[in-house]
């Protein structure tokens, strides 16, 4: 039988795999194409006062290495602050939040399975910059209903704060 392997990858955030989402910047290191949708790993730049409402996902794990910064989690009753060198895992299925405590931050963020990184692929811009762009004057409400609806058809399921 014939193995097929895959010829390894060396990335690192450059602006050719980097999107700036929102008020963040997210560098796609493996994505599902790379990975035959194994996982995806993202080296995520956090800016402060711009994270997800509590949610949960029906498909995927996520797993959180912090790099720089201070972010509190809670998942499912369980609150965590983590700082660099520490991994949280927020299993799917279990509803889950953070919120920056530093103003920024900086995390790699390993999806399991890969998939739910195309929202950011989605409704990214490509990134001008590595660091954080400019805060968003105003997020138009469409923008915001857009962003939802496709999480929904992605499995992620928007909640009440938790």
């Amino acid at each position: 039988m014939e193995t097929i392997l895959r010829s390894s990858i060396g990335q690192k955030p450059t602006l050719e795999n980097s999107v700036h989402y929102l008020a963040h910047t997210f560098s796609f290191l493996a994505s599902g194409q790379d990975t035959d949708n194994a996982y995806a790993l993202i080296h995520c730049f956090f800016r402060k006062g711009f994270t997800a409402p509590p949610h949960f996902h029906r498909y995927e794990d996520e797993s959180f290495y912090m790099l720089e910064g201070v972010i509190d989690f809670q998942a499912g009753d369980e609150k965590n602050r983590c700082s660099a060198g520490e991994l949280i895992v927020l299993p799917k299925e279990v509803p889950h939040s953070f919120n920056l405590v530093s103003d920024t931050a900086k995390a790699l963020l390993l999806i399991t399975p890969a998939g739910f990184e195309i929202l950011f692929k989605e409704f990214g811009i490509p990134a001008q910059t590595l660091d954080l762009p400019p805060v968003p004057e105003n997020l138009p409400k469409e923008l915001f209903h857009q962003i939802h609806q496709r999480c929904i058809e992605l499995g992620n399921v928007w909640m009440p704060a938790i």
